[in-house]
């Protein structure tokens, strides 16, 4: 029985917080290889007993181990795979499915919205914050201001924006929005700046406060077998936009 396997298995099992855990872990890959239980108690919230707890459940000594076992599945599943479709086919499929579903015109309106504000000011949670800053390096290439805060600078966010401005966030998956949610609600009903978020999942809650809400293609919702690095997609996506941006100005 695979890592995921035993998670349905005990979901009945799990106290609150242990379902905080599950909900986070459940079939995402990226979260689970590139984090410790460190990272996870910081980021999201929980204590590393309760993650040790959690696994314990699922028949591991703890965090490692478990993480350890999805790394032996998902190579598994490359090895088997590779055989009929390569990683690079599958950036090359990954990428062509970009091309015929991307909303040419909301990337276009993006552009605009970035030359005419004042200030663009860029975020992202973990990983996500590997774009906000391919983005800004891109911008002062255009002379353009562009600022991008860290995770622990987030919070400053109503102090620093205008209404003149415009804040974009990257986020793959959504996780940590819902404690982003109440200050960005708060901030654009007071300040009525920008706010544009480009994503991979396109259910988000907080959709209802963006004036542009960008969703991606990915290998998660995309379904794809193997293990591929989501952050690329974003990366194409500022080249995009960076290449639209160069055109008008």
């Amino acid at each position: 029985m695979n890592p995921f396997e035993k998670m349905e298995l005990k979901k009945e099992t799990f106290t609150k917080k242990e379902m905080i855990i599950y909900d986070l872990l459940h079939n995402d890959l990226e979260i689970i290889l590139r984090s410790s239980a460190t990272d996870l108690s910081k980021n999201y919230h929980v204590s590393q007993a309760t993650i040790t707890r959690f696994c314990q459940k699922l028949g591991y000594d703890g965090f490692n181990e478990f993480k350890f076992d999805v790394f032996r599945l998902e190579k598994k599943n490359t090895d088997s795979s590779l055989d009929n479709e390569t990683y690079i086919d599958s950036y090359i499929h990954l990428f062509n499915i970009i091309q015929s579903s991307l909303d040419y015109q909301q990337l276009e309106n993006l552009a605009n919205d970035i030359i005419q504000a004042e200030n663009v000011i860029i975020s992202g949670f973990h990983k996500s914050s590997l774009p906000a800053k391919m983005l800004q390096y891109n911008l002062f290439k255009f002379n353009k201001k562009a600022i991008v805060l860290n995770n622990d600078e987030i919070h400053e966010l109503p102090h620093i924006i205008t209404s003149q401005d415009i804040f974009i966030f990257f986020t793959n998956r959504g996780n940590g929005l819902n404690t982003l949610k109440p200050l960005l609600k708060e901030s654009k009903e007071n300040i009525q700046y920008q706010l544009a978020l480009i994503t991979m999942n396109d259910k988000l809650s907080i959709k209802k406060y963006c004036d542009q809400y960008i969703w991606l293609p990915s290998s998660t919702n995309q379904n794809f077998q193997q293990y591929l690095e989501n952050q690329i997609v974003f990366f194409l996506y500022i080249d995009l936009l960076t290449s639209q941006i160069a055109k008008k100005i």
